[in-house]
């Protein structure tokens, strides 16, 4: 079998550090059992199944950690709210 490799696809990433707008990460698979995961033009992980496994467990986690946070700074933000109505209203 000849190689081949398939992209498939891109996203624009917010990237506080690189101060240019979203970060450009694709993402495609080759016919060597290998994913390819690019960063913009400078940078590029080439990775076997197992280890993207990894990655996108790790990055759910991360999701599911940042979506707590959010909710708990919402949740304080609130209570900060009718505190102040209650204090208001007194």
């Amino acid at each position: 079998m000849a190689y081949s490799h398939e992209l498939i696809g891109n996203i624009g990433v917010n990237d506080e550090s690189n101060g240019r707008g979203p970060l450009n990460v694709g993402v495609g698979v080759d016919s060597l059992g290998m994913c390819t995961i690019t960063f913009g033009t400078s940078y590029s992980l080439r990775i076997p199944e197992a280890d993207v496994d990894k990655l996108r467990d790790i990055l759910h986690d991360a999701s599911r950690k940042m979506n707590v946070q959010r909710y708990d700074r919402e949740m304080e933000a609130a209570m900060e709210r009718v505190a102040t109505v209650r204090t208001v209203k007194m």
